[in-house]
């Protein structure tokens, strides 16, 4: 079993190019997973991100059909 990195909110914004806020807004949607280390601090991964993208774009490319 690997570990993977924890990343918050703003980390991830910087690496994918949205805000800080944007990626709270998927978060708090259920759109973005993230792992709760306690009320205040939840953090996330880049699997998490590329699963996030997956579905987008799965979505995306059956509403076209």
């Amino acid at each position: 079993m690997t570990q993977e990195r924890l990343l918050s909110p703003k980390q991830l914004s910087e690496i994918v190019g949205l805000s800080p806020a944007q990626i709270r807004a998927l978060m708090n949607t259920g759109k973005l997973e993230f792992v709760e280390i306690s009320s205040k601090t939840k953090m996330l991964t880049m699997s998490g991100w590329e699963r996030f993208q997956t579905v987008s774009y799965t979505h995306l490319t059956a509403a076209d059909e």
